[in-house]
């Protein structure tokens, strides 16, 4: 469990309302749940931390192993106005996130697009966290919650092709959850009012040169595609090949990005 004192010590506004479980499905599930049942409204900015999940997820629905040892929290975001995507939320805060452990950790954290935290390897990438955003919308469309998870293996048992802030850090710098917990939501909260306020496009060159060059799965039929780069509203850029090669603007459930290692490794 997270220590509330010394979180509260270490966050803006996020993180002082604090909910803490030993064990469920899915915290984005639960505390999207919560958020309907409470009397009084949550807080924005309200945490959910687990110490394991039995049916995380990720990007596409793939399942996120989540056993003891790292960093499984929800964020309430309450029911804002959509004036950006959730897309571009998802890439803020990916962005924000990453820009906080890059500074505190002394990392050299990768952006995967469009949801994950990563390291380069000699082969491929390694999967060291994601952000998985969610909403709930009334009949008449209406927003009636809207939750961010993050997930961040510290010092639990990953599968292949993932890997741990120990296993990367190694003996250079003890690992706290509280601490870290503390980074992750101060980077959140920032991610949050800029995508609020202006969207990803302020803080789209970072992302980028943050962004890893995977290997495009495929899209739309495509088999040959090469990624140039993402667009204002964070849809990923890319060129066909050929003589007639044009330009797609594509969206995740448009194109995968692979995990294999990237050839020459950024944009």
């Amino acid at each position: 469990m997270l220590s509330p004192s010394r979180l509260g010590s270490r966050v803006g506004h996020w993180g002082h309302y604090l909910l803490q479980v030993a064990v469920t499905d899915s915290t984005n599930r639960l505390l999207l749940d919560w958020g309907r049942r409470f009397p009084q409204p949550l807080p924005v900015g309200t945490v959910l931390v687990s110490t394991r999940q039995r049916a995380g997820q990720g990007q596409h629905g793939r399942a996120w192993h989540s056993e003891p040892g790292g960093l499984y929290l929800s964020v309430w975001l309450g029911s804002p106005p959509l004036h950006h995507s959730l897309l571009e939320l998802t890439l803020t805060l990916g962005w924000a996130i990453a820009g906080s452990l890059r500074q505190r950790l002394g990392l050299p954290l990768r952006l995967k697009w469009p949801n994950d935290l990563v390291v380069v390897g000699p082969d491929s990438l390694l999967k060291l966290g994601g952000i998985l955003v969610q909403s709930r919308f009334g009949g008449n469309g209406q927003l009636l919650g809207l939750v961010a998870g993050v997930g961040v293996n510290i010092n639990n048992p990953v599968p292949a092709g993932a890997i741990t802030l120990a296993q990367v850090l190694g003996s250079r710098q003890s690992l706290d959850r509280t601490e870290i917990a503390g980074w992750v939501l101060q980077g959140m909260e920032r991610g949050f009012h800029v995508w609020l306020q202006e969207g990803f496009a302020p803080v789209r060159p970072e992302y980028e040169a943050w962004m890893v060059q995977s290997q495009v799965q495929g899209a739309q039929g495509e088999t040959s595609l090469t990624v140039l780069g993402l667009a204002e509203d964070g849809r990923v850029r890319v060129q066909t090949q050929g003589e007639r090669g044009s330009i797609l603007t594509l969206a995740p459930d448009q194109v995968r990005l692979s995990y294999h290692a990237p050839v020459g490794g950024d944009l």
